[in-house]
């Protein structure tokens, strides 16, 4: 059974660890010219081309008026496109660029988020690494 201090300590170091990662994944977005949430964006939309602004928002869970302004600052920087939906002409369809996708293969590469915390995994067996993903995906299932 877990106690009130156990879980106050789970919290602060969840809380901890996903605070440095995003810190150091805005720095590494930053030096691409780029928001982390531009980044996200990018990634989404290059894993599942033809996602719609709504399907961004709601898989990023980002305000849907600020997914607007980052897609538009994609748009204007050539490293996304907008098209309409041959089904619905109301719904826009967007697809990463040649530009953005080598972008995002950059990004993914050489973020300083992902570098870090492959060193400080690498002192964990394959599965500890499992335990431990799979840990975290039955918690967020539970919250």
């Amino acid at each position: 059974m877990v106690d009130k201090q156990q879980t106050i300590e789970v919290y602060n170091s969840f809380f901890a660890v996903a605070r440095q990662l995003k810190k150091l994944a805005h720095q590494s977005a930053a030096n691409l010219g780029l928001t982390v949430h531009q980044i996200g964006i990018l990634n989404s939309i290059r894993t599942d081309p033809g996602l719609t602004q709504k399907e961004v928002t709601e898989r990023l869970v980002f305000a849907k008026s600020r997914v607007s302004l980052h897609i538009d600052a994609l748009v204007e920087k050539g490293l996304a496109t907008r098209e309409a939906s041959e089904l619905d002409r109301r719904e826009t369809k967007l697809y990463v660029t040649t530009d953005g996708d080598q972008l995002c293969l950059r990004y993914n590469e050489e973020a300083y988020s992902h570098k870090v915390l492959e060193i400080a995994l690498q002192r964990y067996s394959k599965e500890e690494l499992d335990s431990l993903v799979a840990m975290h995906k039955q918690i967020l299932a539970q919250l």
